[in-house]
């Protein structure tokens, strides 16, 4: 036990050494050079930038419209998605039928997909939404129907020799046993909304990360451009942090 505690009290201790690593790199590597601070910027001229864009509100509204947008499609996307995936274990014909557009439609790049979605949703929140909404659906639908397919069979044949019926199956068995897929697809479908939501800011938007960010590497505005690439990863974090708290919390039934 002590052994564990111990080796836990380590591991922390080292996690920021790569990022003071690379920091203090990045530092020396600019320090006197007017070249590579305009090609690289540098942590001071960073850190300036984020003070600013914080005192200025700017860096908050655009981070609030991101997360507001990637949050809407990964909800929707997620949820719709692991719906419908599930239902696909009622008939496997259905499923059979399904399964080629379903992998068509994951092949997809969103990239490509972002300039279609603007134009018909325009370039507010929608169309961003829409992006994210795009994003996540397939993969919650491939998650979703392979953790139903894979049940152990015993259970099944347990519902059968009390003689439950398909509905009840469903509800007692399939959708807990999937939980862990459904779950797995929404760790994955937190990058791929904020993905989304970026490209289609990227593309054409009024406000959001990826507006700022487009707009500033167009003026070389390098402290800028990593400002809002840290508050994309610390916006994934913390998205991430919650679904691993509703992860502990749906399967506390297993523990």
């Amino acid at each position: 036990m002590k052994q564990a505690s111990l080796e836990n009290k380590i591991v922390w201790f080292l996690y920021p050494l790569p990022l003071l690593c690379l920091l203090t790199l990045w530092y020396f590597y600019t320090l006197d050079s007017k070249e590579h601070q305009f090609i690289f910027s540098s942590p001071a001229q960073v850190w300036q930038t984020f003070l600013r864009l914080t005192y200025s509100g700017e860096l908050l509204r655009n981070a609030a419209v991101t997360v507001f947008e990637a949050s809407i499609g990964f909800i929707l996307g997620t949820i719709s998605g692991a719906a419908l995936g599930l239902s696909l274990w009622a008939s496997r014909i259905v499923a059979r039928l399904s399964k080629p557009y379903i992998v068509a439609a994951g092949a997809i790049p969103i990239f490509a997909l972002a300039p279609i979605i603007i134009v018909w949703f325009g370039i507010g929140i929608v169309s961003k939404v829409a992006l994210a909404f795009i994003a996540t659906f397939v993969v919650a639908i491939g998650q979703a129907y392979q953790g139903a397919v894979t049940v152990e069979p015993k259970y099944l044949r347990l519902m059968q020799v009390f003689g439950a019926t398909k509905m009840q199956t469903f509800r007692t068995v399939i959708v807990p046993s999937s939980l862990i897929w459904v779950i797995n697809a929404m760790k994955l479908n937190i990058g791929l909304a904020l993905l989304g939501a970026f490209i289609g800011e990227f593309i054409s938007a009024e406000q959001g990360l990826g507006k700022m960010i487009v707009s500033a590497s167009g003026t070389y505005d390098m402290a800028t451009v990593y400002v809002g690439v840290v508050a994309l990863v610390v916006i994934s974090l913390l998205l991430t942090s919650l679904v691993d708290l509703s992860e502990r919390r749906l399967l506390r039934w297993k523990r």
